[in-house]
């Protein structure tokens, strides 16, 4: 699944970078600027910014992160932004020496495309950002007859950066929706809409270790319909994959829990893997499967008497112990089914 967010391990070291060119720009811009604003430059960027960011990176250890991993990204950029705005207007107020507004559009681009903040998050932020800087230059003529030109570049560059991040976030959206439909297309028969055969081993393996470590009966389900072949030659392929789906459909009507894996074996074979049945419930859900192909009444000149399209129904419901594993289970269902086929199908037997 295709995820905007990055991982734990690669934020935390982009904010450790992120601290060190704050502190590299200390360096730099002390060279610059007058030394009057020294005090109050060292506050935004040491007193405000870095501590900003790295609260952001503690917080990233705690359990809770991922659920406000959003917030967290605003607040934090929100007050790198302010603490910027705060030093531009100190810069005016204390020596009319005109600081940079540029490390607004540096941190949005920051936001948007390294932290990967989200569109809604995205939006409050350019809203508190355009906000602020609207304030400062509205209030102190810092830069001169450029201060509605600035204030536009800022608001145009945002909204673009806006604009790419919402365009960002829709294509892989879509791109989250594709992958799913792969992975759904990949585990599932198209026929049955059931569990093909990695999926089901890969399920039915999970089931299979809860049994085990819960010590709860395990039971597997090997199903066949009857004549299948005969069937399919006489009413053609079309009709043998409508009885097909129709016994996937009864199969998935009475293994209905979460834990009931349910797969297409093979061609006419399923399979149901589930637990904390007794061997008394699964022949007694055995049953059910053979009535509802009985209730369909489906004309099969070789079926079940001669008359109706049936199946026959193999069972084992053990508890695990060490020596099983679960192609042993699947085998002794299976032999199980070969009984019940001998001994004149429509029906199921249990193996011992």
């Amino acid at each position: 699944m295709v995820s905007l967010s990055i991982g734990k391990n690669s934020l935390r070291r982009i904010l450790l970078i992120g601290c060190v060119l704050i502190a590299v720009f200390i360096f730099i811009d002390l060279r610059i600027i007058p030394a009057v604003l020294h005090d109050d430059y060292l506050i935004s960027r040491l007193g405000l910014q870095i501590p900003a960011v790295f609260l952001l990176y503690l917080f990233t250890f705690h359990k809770r992160f991922e659920d406000f991993r959003q917030v967290g990204y605003l607040i934090s950029v929100t007050i790198v932004t302010f603490a910027n705005y705060w030093i531009i207007q100190q810069s005016w107020l204390d020596a009319k020496f005109i600081f940079s507004y540029e490390g607004t559009l540096l941190y949005t681009f920051f936001a948007f495309f390294v932290l990967r903040v989200n569109f809604k998050f995205g939006l409050a932020y350019v809203l508190l950002s355009l906000l602020g800087f609207g304030v400062l230059v509205m209030s102190y003529p810092i830069y001169g007859i450029y201060n509605p030109v600035n204030f536009g570049f800022i608001a145009m560059t945002q909204i673009i950066c806006l604009y790419g991040l919402y365009t960002l976030n829709n294509s892989l959206n879509k791109v989250d929706v594709l992958t799913e439909k792969l992975q759904e297309l990949s585990r599932v028969d198209q026929l049955t809409g059931l569990l093909n055969r990695r999926a089901y081993e890969h399920d039915g393996a999970l089931v299979y270790e809860h049994a085990k470590r819960l010590q709860i009966t395990l039971s597997v389900f090997m199903i066949d319909i009857d004549n299948f072949k005969d069937y399919n030659d006489a009413y053609g392929h079309q009709k043998g994959d409508e009885v097909i789906a129709i016994q996937a459909d009864i199969l998935k009507s009475i293994f209905k829990r979460q834990s009931d894996i349910i797969g297409r074996f093979g061609g006419e074979e399923f399979i149901v893997i589930t637990s904390n049945l007794t061997e008394t419930v699964s022949e007694r859900m055995a049953q059910r499967v053979l009535d509802s192909w009985m209730a369909e009444l489906i004309p099969h000149g070789k079926g079940a008497g001669g008359v109706y399209v049936s199946c026959s129904i193999g069972i084992v419901s053990v508890v695990p112990d060490d020596n099983a594993t679960l192609k042993k289970f699947i085998g002794m269902a299976d032999a199980a089914l070969f009984e019940a086929k001998a001994d004149g199908r429509n029906r199921y037997k249990s193996a011992s």
